[in-house]
């Protein structure tokens, strides 16, 4: 090849430099991003933007069990391990953690904001308690008398009593209440039934309550009438990964016996609703035994932005 032939094509790229990569965990929410995007997108039908909203949650839900969780036992190893991108485990989870936080956020204020309204306008109707009438409180007390509250187990956590092995992404409720013979408080622990609808229907006009709502509403009946001072919905992702061996004797034993594990896999992140008292949260890190960078809190804000169109 002559030199100018060379000249023309140039010199081959360093294949080593980090500016030619990206970063596969933050790439990977730039894509839900853009699930959002369809989800805020008003030429598409109102109940498939519901959809696209939710699949941002399910998506997330996938993100801490399996990348976010890989990213932590790395961290917790003090891996000096990096990424093509050139970022260190501990720099790519600070990284994801403030994506999350924006991109949860964002969720949240379009729920709020845009879709739960637009929903009310077609006649289906999610409401808080301090919206019900007399007809809906009416039947959501016959409701949770009949098929929640024999559901409901509260149980005490404290020095005898060690926290329960809670499954992953299932609500809970925590809270701190008067002790039945004392007044010294106790943290205790409600789960949120897995078999009761997510929202309730109540009144027969359209309207549904979301069952938490309805649980935190009759906390106190469902502790024995004991005095509630702190309350908060939460829920923990425990990390999904597992590894088999390349040569184990029996491969379908070793699958069940890491898929019986995962039950108990380390917990990743703790959710919890963004008007969850700070004691309450303290209480929920130090029994769940993470790190203040796993806790993540709902955002209820507001947003600054109309709602973008495709």
């Amino acid at each position: 090849m002559s030199e100018t032939s060379t000249e023309r094509v140039g010199a081959a790229p360093d294949l080593s430099s980090h500016e030619l990569y990206f970063n596969r965990e933050l790439s990977w929410l730039t894509f839900n991003e853009r699930v959002l995007e369809l989800a805020e997108d008003e030429s598409v039908p109102l109940l498939e933007r519901v959809k696209f909203c939710a699949i941002v949650s399910s998506n997330l839900d996938e993100f801490f069990a399996v990348r976010m969780a890989r990213l932590e036992a790395q961290v917790a190893s003090s891996s000096a391990s990096t990424s093509p991108d050139g970022f260190s485990p501990a720099q790519t989870l600070a990284h994801a953690r403030q994506k999350v936080l924006a991109l949860e956020g964002a969720q949240d204020s379009l729920w709020l904001e845009d879709l739960r309204p637009s929903l009310e306008h077609e006649g289906i109707r999610i409401i808080s308690i301090d919206q019900c009438g007399s007809r809906e409180l009416r039947s959501l007390r016959k409701q949770f008398e009949r098929e929640i509250q024999p559901l409901l187990t509260p149980i005490a956590v404290g020095p005898a009593a060690p926290f329960p092995n809670i499954p992953g992404l299932m609500l809970n409720i925590g809270l701190i209440a008067d002790g039945e013979l004392d007044r010294k408080r106790r943290f205790l622990r409600v789960n949120v039934p897995p078999e009761v609808p997510r929202f309730i229907d109540v009144g027969g006009r359209g309207a549904k309550v979301a069952v938490e709502d309805a649980i935190l509403h009759y906390l106190s009946e469902v502790v024995g009438g004991r005095d509630v001072s702190a309350s908060a919905v939460f829920r923990i992702t425990r990390d999904a990964n597992f590894s088999i061996a390349d040569d184990p004797d029996d491969l379908l034993e070793a699958l069940e016996t890491q898929l019986l594990r995962r039950r108990f896999g380390s917990i990743v992140p703790l959710q919890t609703g963004f008007d969850a008292a700070p004691e309450l949260v303290a209480k929920l890190r130090d029994q769940s035994g993470i790190h203040s960078r796993q806790v993540y809190m709902a955002q209820a804000r507001k947003r600054t932005t109309k709602t973008r169109k495709r």
